[in-house]
């Protein structure tokens, strides 16, 4: 005889009885949703794009550029496993071994995670758009990759920036520390331990000039394609990874360098080696 149990009610334990006067996530919910109603609003940013010939450019070169040295990256590492494989065997795992990884299997995922995969060929006045390895609202790529090296082989501990329309990396700062990264997280241990942890941040402004209030949910959903990416890579090629969420942006932005406005951290990704 099966016993029936009463599950949580969730409205309860967010709201603690009933819905609060002024929730920030759901008034932003509410203000970015799509409606038939406001779809001229949406069509607005389609029509700036196709009228300027500037952020038609800009936004076939969706990329930020520092000006520091440049770091070359070795081919990336072959991922050969059957993708079946991969994702049965993927799991979070947050304790590393602290050998290095090779600079090859960092190439291979910062490739998968947001690398160019193909070309589409000019249309009218639209410049040839490179297209990366995960889907992106416009194909605008609001994000940009930052792995903060610890342990890579022929890749001095440093924080980098990663630049995937002429493959490489540039050098934000060098000599990084093990607590550095340790304060950026509330899993000091995990972020500490790994051998790169892969900062990935938005610059709001490539979407929203198009999607408006929307395109920041559509970034946020990006940077979810890129972590899955990056996990799935570090899986092939066998290594631990696990995604994360837990950190602190205001220490984290100015880890990075960034306003925490216009552009932000929004997720990251430890890899190491297998413990």
């Amino acid at each position: 005889m099966s016993v029936r149990r009463q599950t949580a009610r969730w409205l309860e334990v967010v709201y603690g009885g009933s819905p609060v006067a002024d929730d920030p996530a759901e008034a932003y919910h509410e203000a970015s949703k799509l409606d038939p109603s406001q779809i001229a609003r949406q069509l607005e940013g389609t029509r700036r794009l196709a009228a300027s010939p500037h952020l038609l450019l800009s936004s076939s070169r969706a990329v930020k550029r520092h000006g520091r040295p440049r770091v070359a990256l070795p081919p990336p590492a072959e991922l050969s496993p059957p993708l079946g494989e991969v994702i049965t065997s993927r799991r979070s795992e947050r304790a590393f071994d602290r050998r290095p990884i090779p600079g090859a299997a960092l190439a291979a995922l910062l490739h998968a995670g947001y690398g160019v995969t193909g070309l589409l060929p000019p249309e009218d006045d639209r410049p040839a758009l490179p297209l990366r390895a995960v889907p992106s609202g416009g194909a605008l790529y609001p994000l940009e990759l930052y792995p903060a090296v610890l342990r890579v082989g022929n890749v001095k501990r440093g924080l980098y920036h990663f630049d995937p329309l002429s493959p490489g990396l540039e050098l934000l700062r060098s000599g990084l520390r093990e607590e550095e990264l340790a304060a950026l997280s509330t899993y000091p241990e995990v972020a500490s331990s790994c051998a790169a942890l892969v900062l990935v941040a938005a610059i709001f402004g490539r979407t929203r000039f198009k999607y408006g209030l929307r395109g920041y949910r559509f970034a946020l959903l990006e940077a979810g394609h890129v972590a899955q990416n990056l996990a799935l890579a570090a899986t092939a090629l066998g290594l631990a990874a696990v995604p994360l969420g837990a950190l602190y942006d205001r220490r984290t932005d100015a880890f990075v360098g960034l306003d925490g406005v216009n552009e932000s951290t929004v997720y990251a990704v430890a890899v190491g080696r297998i413990a």
